[in-house]
């Protein structure tokens, strides 16, 4: 009776135990995170709780959302997490004008804002039009005070009045089957920040034939990315026939007062790239404090691309570090995106690669530590990392444990773990792929919950 009493008691104390890591262990848990994708198949925002212990996503309440118009390519939370924008591109309609010229324009096309409430719900608010045609960025500056929309053609006017995009031989850029277009924009709003509804900001330094002030900031010939720094936007434009398609990055001084930008050079900055698929500034505190601006060239003459790293110097002069360009990774190709980690130690980059299925899909995530001091960059041991098919998308989480991607063929999130000693990402521990909006074009996050 004794030893039954004895063995009862333990028992009772195991189960305790167990009772009690169970509880502790789901306390520990909590939604860390809402997650955000965008998607062309259906035109939707796909919304997610992040698990804090685990980095496992689940759809929010009410998910996906209608992304207010047609194509929607690109995404951001505004600094505090209260509001998400969705940038739409449009569906392109091209007639054929009677003088022989053709006009484009861009159906559905808008900038759409959502209110993000409890559990990730999304509300609309109000939607918005770039002032250019085929818009295919969208970024806020570092303040959350303004939003830039970079648009493919600045508008074009006729007498003052605003038409669609017509390609003639008025226009300084030259496509490579001969026709003319204008060059490319920057659209740029205020945000209101008790409600996150936008503004349109006039540029003070340019006017029309008709001498009304610009409603957009003129760019180069065929924008293919920007970036914003603290004080300054830079542009990186594909260039044009009439320019030997030489490719250039556009700097812009931006004033963070009014939101007007200012061009501080005489000319753009000649890159000697090839195929420039993306620019993106990097600033944090193991940095000591310096910029530095990484631009993707996804065709080099490595043929897997290659990384140009820059400081960002007087009037928005880029000067190349002194270990210059760095070699992709041989087995990766199509370089689309990067990201840098919270704490400036490592540089991932996210390779779409040749797939256009989802059979042996061969995207790739390749890495580098950031050396501190210098700013070289070396291979992070083990990479590359597998991640989807037609990755598109990378972003950290807010507790800056994972890595998350998106990929465009299988309709897919896929989450990694991040170790912050060596910079290598493993999968996560229960299941690390869930499936998102249809075709996701890009993704964001936001750390507010409540």
């Amino acid at each position: 009776m004794k030893f039954r009493k004895i063995g009862q008691i333990s028992l009772a104390a195991v189960v305790s135990l167990v009772l009690m890591f169970g509880a502790t262990s789901c306390m520990n848990d909590y939604t860390v995170a809402y997650v955000f994708a965008v998607g062309t198949q259906y035109n939707q925002i796909g919304s997610f709780k992040e698990s804090y212990e685990t980095g496992k996503l689940t759809p929010a309440p009410g998910s996906p959302f209608g992304s207010g118009g047609t194509n929607p390519i690109r995404t951001f939370v505004l600094s505090g997490g209260r509001y998400i924008y969705v940038l739409n591109q449009g569906a392109e309609q091209i007639t054929q004008n009677t003088d022989g010229t053709y006009s484009h324009s861009y159906t559905g096309a808008n900038v759409a804002v959502y209110s993000v409430g409890g559990n990730g719900t999304l509300a609309f608010q109000a939607s918005y039009s770039s002032q250019g045609s085929n818009s295919i960025r969208i970024l806020p500056d570092s303040t959350g005070k303004y939003v830039f929309i970079l648009d493919t053609y600045a508008p074009v006017t006729t007498d003052g009045v605003s038409s669609t995009l017509k390609q003639d031989a008025q226009h300084p850029c030259q496509a490579a089957d001969g026709t003319f277009y204008p060059t490319g924009d920057i659209t740029a709003f205020s945000i209101d920040p008790n409600t996150g509804r936008l503004s349109i900001i006039t540029n003070q330094q340019q006017e029309d034939s008709n001498g009304n002030q610009l409603t957009y900031f003129p760019v180069g010939c065929a924008p293919v990315d920007f970036t914003a720094t603290a004080g300054f936007i830079f542009t990186a434009d594909a260039g044009s026939s009439s320019n030997k398609d030489v490719q250039t990055v556009y700097p812009l001084a931006l004033n963070a007062t009014n939101g007007q930008l200012t061009i501080t050079q005489n000319s753009p900055l000649v890159m000697g790239t090839q195929r420039m698929s993306a620019i993106s500034t990097a600033q944090g505190a193991n940095l000591s404090g310096s910029k530095y601006i990484y631009i993707l060239d996804a065709d080099s003459n490595s043929g897997s691309g290659e990384i140009l790293p820059f400081t960002a110097g007087t009037n928005g002069s880029l000067q190349a570090l002194s270990t210059g360009p760095v070699a992709n990774d041989s087995t990766a190709s199509n370089p689309v995106s990067l990201v840098v980690d919270s704490k400036s130690t490592y540089l991932y980059v996210v390779n779409a690669g040749p797939t256009s299925g989802i059979v042996n899909p061969i995207s790739q995530i390749t890495g580098w530590t950031i050396d501190p001091t210098t700013g070289a960059l070396q291979h992070i041991a083990g990479e590359p990392f597998g991640s989807g098919s037609g990755v598109n998308c990378i972003f950290e989480d807010p507790s800056n444990q994972f890595i998350y991607t998106t990929s465009f063929n299988d309709s897919q999130f896929t989450g990694r773990k991040l170790d912050p000693k060596s910079g290598s990402l493993t999968l996560l521990t229960r299941g690390s792929t869930f499936n998102t909006v249809g075709n996701p074009t890009w993704c964001a996050v936001s750390g507010r919950t409540t």
